[in-house]
């Protein structure tokens, strides 16, 4: 049996379990281990279960892992696909984030049927819904603050985003799409409307729930993201055939990664 690890945001939860669906139809036995959320209570705890995910949640994990099948610690070394991590024996717990669709890419339409809400979305992600299927050209905005900026450390490791590239990836995108209508998701809106003049935008003002957030994301023909894998998985959900997303060049500060997909356009 092999177990991974989920921990972090939404995000960071999709990409370690798409890393562990990957697994699965390899043909490992696989489970994730949601039991670091009883002491993890940023960004609002585990969230997978708000989708439609089918991998078993292992029971409790013991400290000395010889006591059950998985007999040994494997943990990614850096943010670089590893094909090393799929050549696995079958008896591993596995710790990382998995940030590049390198790992799931051919199981992308696994994946699509199995991000999908289970449950009653809220009134007024119905609304968004549908003031965003009503305009001809739409593209979401995303930008992280929070513990971005409050968060020394996670500062020092991902930095922000400033207005200008947010400015540049605008004007791309009217370039490209003429009579394009903007909807901006934030950690931090009200900073946001203060300082992101756009025109033709509608700022995402209602209770922030997180995957209904990600599901309005995806809905917008087009896509700005942050250097977040929140706004990631919004711009990789999104499944216009002829959509352009933009992103950061600098995901982090100073470690090499591949979380960009090829195809998108990096500033």
């Amino acid at each position: 049996m092999i177990i991974v690890r989920i921990v972090g945001g939404l995000g960071n939860q999709m990409f370690q379990y798409a890393y562990a669906k990957a697994l699965e139809q390899k043909g490992f036995d696989v489970q994730i281990d949601t039991s670091k959320f009883k002491t993890y209570k940023l960004h609002g705890g585990y969230q997978l279960d708000k989708y439609n995910i089918d991998l078993k949640v292992a029971g409790i994990i013991p400290t000395f892992l010889s006591l059950v099948k998985v007999k040994e610690n494997v943990k990614e070394k850096n943010l670089l696909f590893n094909d090393n991590l799929f050549n696995l024996k079958g008896n591993e717990f596995v710790k990382g984030y998995f940030q590049t669709e390198k790992y799931f890419t051919n199981i992308r339409d696994i994946l699509l049927n199995q991000f999908v809400i289970k449950e009653k979305i809220s009134d007024s992600t119905i609304q968004c819904a549908k003031h965003i299927e009503k305009h001809k050209n739409t593209c979401s905005i995303h930008i992280r603050r929070g513990d971005f900026i409050s968060d020394q450390k996670a500062n020092s490791i991902h930095g922000t985003c400033d207005l200008k590239y947010y400015q540049k990836a605008i004007e791309c995108i009217n370039t490209k799409f003429k009579e394009t209508h903007f909807f901006v998701f934030s950690d931090d809106i009200s900073w946001t409307k203060k300082n992101l003049k756009i025109d033709n935008a509608t700022f995402i003002n209602h209770k922030t729930i997180p995957h209904e957030d990600l599901y309005l994301m995806s809905l917008c023909k087009h896509n700005i993201t942050a250097n977040s894998s929140f706004s990631w998985w919004g711009a990789w959900l999104n499944q216009h055939k002829d959509k352009t997303v933009i992103a950061p060049k600098k995901w982090f500060i100073d470690k090499k990664n591949e979380v960009a997909c090829k195809n998108w356009i990096q500033l």
